[in-house]
């Protein structure tokens, strides 16, 4: 499984997580007779968002050249540009400092929050290693161009992003310049556009009036590796290793800070 629905699953496990925080600090017994205090769980609330902003800010700051072409893609916050690191340093932080007046709130925010990051690291762990094993590269046969047959199985050997896109697909014509520009610039990394269920003619048309030169472009009429691979959505992009094994997978556009933040972990 992919995602719920249209929800990618690592943003389903984060928000599960943030909820369970939430609930264990909102149940955390008080201690009878004390003074009205804030609310436990909206504290831990607010430091995933404050620890989010921050991390956002951060990774924008470190990229900001590859966001000058395109200033508006800085508010495409789920194109996966977060430093970890300052998320969670900076989520501490602000509760550190929100809690000094409240002494009874600092173990129920603080525990309850290692609780939830606990949690989502294990989960996440779990979830990546469920993937590559259960959603390798598919063992499956499509067309380029020209009609010629082509095995999924022949581009093992390098890393490869696989990109699932259809011409009807708003987000996906946004990000095919920054896709392209990838598979122009990395010759390390192969790029293949998979489409899924629509005609050689329509594909066609498409990278003509857009002006698109691009390297392995398939079809898949049938759109059969949305179906092995569970895709529910367009775009989605799938992040393989040299040896066929799913490393991370994006539901929606990519930005071009994003793309290169996965291809750095994907090397």
């Amino acid at each position: 499984m992919s995602s719920v629905g249209p929800v990618p699953m690592p943003v389903v496990l984060i928000l599960a997580c943030a909820l369970l925080a939430m609930g264990i600090a909102r149940l955390w017994p008080r201690g009878k007779g004390e003074m009205p205090v804030p609310s436990a769980a909206s504290m831990v609330l607010d430091m995933l968002l404050i620890g989010l902003l921050c991390g956002r800010i951060s990774f924008v700051a470190l990229n900001v050249a590859l966001y000058r072409q395109a200033p508006w893609s800085i508010l495409q916050i789920t194109d996966g540009g977060y430093h970890l690191g300052v998320v969670l340093v900076s989520g501490l932080a602000w509760a550190l400092w929100r809690l000094r007046p409240w002494r009874a709130l600092r173990v129920p925010v603080l525990a309850s929050a290692l609780v939830g990051v606990l949690l989502w690291a294990g989960g996440g762990a779990l979830l990546s290693a469920w993937q590559e094993r259960q959603m390798p590269l598919p063992m499956l046969q499509v067309e380029d161009l020209k009609g010629g047959k082509v095995d999924l199985q022949q581009f093992r050997g390098k890393p490869l992003v696989l990109n699932l896109w259809a011409t009807w697909c708003g987000p996906c014509r946004r990000e095919m310049p920054v896709l392209a520009t990838a598979q122009q610039v990395h010759a390390d990394v192969q790029v293949a556009f998979l489409n899924q269920g629509e005609t050689l003619d329509e594909v066609q048309g498409f990278l003509a009036s857009q002006r698109l030169e691009l390297g392995n472009v398939l079809l898949d009429d049938e759109a059969a590796a949305s179906t092995v691979l569970g895709v529910q959505a367009y775009p989605s992009t799938l992040f393989f290793d040299a040896d066929g094994r799913l490393r991370e997978l994006h539901l929606g556009e990519l930005t071009a800070a994003g793309l290169e933040h996965k291809l750095r972990r994907l090397r």
